[in-house]
């Protein structure tokens, strides 16, 4: 049980010390807003610089919780194995996943993608469950030139390391969990919803002490 997210970071952050060989060449890419607090605490412990890749999840209008996918930005996109992808209702949850990513990155960044042209890119969220979202982010990276791509959680189920392996080169997962009903937020004591203003400071406090990565 992590007391919250910048624990859970202070954490990971001393299991990656021990995986990155190359750290003057990599760069950290939080997914948000959840995963910037976990970023920003290993990017203190490591001297990593942080930056954040945009990911939403695909999901029907009816049921906006359940992901059967996610999409990145540039198009990039990721279905689970029992979505039938030429159904013009999963391509229209797709192209409504696409738009989002792309008003996330205006949100956020401007409109503007960090640069990972052959750095090793660590890819981190608070935690993951199906995986979709750290798999497009992944995906992502190595599509802008990234050398190598780990993914580093706080916590994930055990039977989901197999599939995000398809994208990722390592990962690093501080707790994993054997449990056939599994949430994210059940190993925090504090998983309040990140604001728009938190995840701002969080960038602030990181510019502020050149660990922003833009």
């Amino acid at each position: 049980m992590f007391e919250n997210r910048e624990e859970a970071g202070e954490l990971l952050g001393e299991e990656l010390k021990k995986v990155v060989e190359d750290k003057e060449n990599a760069v950290i890419l939080a997914i948000p807003r959840g995963g910037v607090p976990v970023a920003y605490r290993i990017s203190k412990k490591t001297g990593i610089p942080f930056g954040m890749v945009v990911a939403k999840k695909v999901t029907f209008p009816e049921d906006p919780e359940a992901a059967i996918g996610a999409a990145a930005p540039d198009g990039t996109y990721i279905l689970s194995d029992y979505v039938a992808e030429s159904s013009p209702r999963v391509a229209a949850a797709v192209e409504k996943a696409v738009q989002e990513a792309r008003e996330k990155l205006d949100k956020y960044l401007g409109g503007k993608e960090s640069d990972v042209e052959d750095k090793t890119v660590i890819i981190v969220d608070d935690g993951i469950a199906t995986g979709y979202t750290a798999m497009v982010a992944g995906m992502y990276a190595k599509k802008k030139g990234a050398k190598k791509v780990i993914l580093a959680v706080p916590v994930c189920p055990s039977d989901s390391i197999s599939k995000v392996k398809e994208v990722f080169n390592d990962i690093v997962c501080y707790h994993k969990v054997d449990s056939l009903f599994f949430a994210v937020g059940a190993y925090y004591r504090d998983f309040h919803q990140i604001s728009d203003e938190e995840l701002l400071d969080y960038l602030k406090k990181a510019k502020e002490e050149g660990l922003l990565y833009l």
